[in-house]
């Protein structure tokens, strides 16, 4: 009879001890939903979406671009890559040899492709000397710059594809 005793009063204690554990994982996934719903950012691997929806204008801008040409919203003829990446950013540092492909193929060559370098840290120049051979590059010390403001893709990494009319 004690056997009996020890094994349901060991068998209640491991239930309530599996119920406690059981309330306290569903607590902290109610808050996790919540903090999900609030549109908490959703860390590196995810970037937020981009602010700009499709079909909206480009607003005006004139920026020099590195190699000293100047980049006006004339400019942007046609269909236009663009990308915005910042020197030390993981994500940025990761997308690069993805848009360096994509902008060697892009119809019209050099000219078709925007790449927007956001930063004024040394790593700055390293990444305009490996997107110069594919792309117009431009510089903006940080974002919201001349470049940054009108456009509305300030985020990084950023790549889009424009069309005008």
């Amino acid at each position: 009879m004690s056997y009996a005793t020890a094994a349901v009063t060991t068998v209640g204690a491991l239930c309530l001890v599996n119920m406690v554990l059981l309330l306290a994982v569903i607590r902290r996934l109610g808050e996790h939903t919540r903090l999900l719903a609030d549109g908490r950012p959703r860390g590196p691997a995810e970037p937020a979406p981009l602010d700009v929806a499709p079909g909206t204008r480009v607003g005006e801008f004139a920026v020099t671009a590195a190699d000293g040409g100047l980049v006006t919203r004339d400019d942007l003829t046609g269909t236009t890559l663009i990308g915005f990446l910042a020197p030390g950013c993981p994500l940025c540092e990761d997308s690069v040899p993805g848009f360096l492909e994509r902008a060697q193929a892009a119809p019209g060559g050099r000219d078709q492709v925007l790449a927007v370098v956001l930063g004024a840290s040394a790593g700055v120049g390293e990444l305009c000397e490996r997107l110069a051979p594919v792309a117009r590059v431009l510089t903006e010390s940080e974002e919201g710059d001349r470049w940054c403001a009108p456009s509305g893709w300030a985020r990084c990494p950023r790549t889009a594809c424009c069309a005008t009319t």
